[in-house]
């Protein structure tokens, strides 16, 4: 799921492996007549997912054209797309009205184990592999990044959750994921 628009990508592959991480931090006081210090929680977070997908151009337009509600320009295929979208999630949008930079976010789902909603930071890598097909695109292509949760949550949501925190009923449509009724 692509920024508010509410464009979605679908993927016939997972990650070979994904980095889930969220750091705390606590401050070590050490107390007189203690033997151990007394810990002070500090701060949490972000939370950061490492995703890295590698796409092969025949087998994404053989699975996805008709899967997702985005709309391929003439002469690009489905990977084409998914690059220009993904890259374009690195670079902020500018709000005239109130002349403010708007991060633009990024949701993403894995299964139904890994969900998370933020921004991107760090930037965008794409890597092309050969071979060269007839159209004299790379068949191969490896895209990375890494997305920074933005919404904060406490410590009952992500025992009860865990790292499927956030999908909510309206994501959950704007993805394609529950019919409207």
């Amino acid at each position: 799921h692509l920024g508010e628009d509410g464009e979605y990508l679908i993927l016939p592959s997972y990650p070979e492996s994904i980095q889930d991480q969220m750091q705390s931090t606590f401050a070590q006081e050490n107390a007189l007549s203690r033997s151990a210090p007394i810990w002070t929680y500090s701060n949490s977070g972000p939370r950061q997912i490492q995703i890295t997908l590698d796409l092969h151009r025949d087998l994404m337009d053989d699975v996805n054209i008709g899967s997702s509600n985005i709309q391929l320009q003439d002469g690009e295929d489905y990977v084409d797309t998914l690059i220009k979208k993904l890259q374009s999630i690195a670079v902020p949008k500018y709000n005239l009205s109130n002349k403010a930079v708007e991060p633009p976010t990024v949701a993403i789902r894995l299964g139904n184990e890994i969900f998370i909603r933020g921004v991107v930071n760090g930037g965008i890598t794409v890597t092309y592999a050969k071979p060269i097909l007839s159209n004299n695109k790379y068949a191969g292509v490896t895209v990375s990044f890494v997305v920074y949760e933005t919404d904060p949550y406490d410590a009952t949501t992500i025992a009860k959750n865990g790292s499927f925190r956030g999908l909510i009923k309206g994501l959950r449509k704007g993805m394609g994921l529950e019919k409207e009724r």
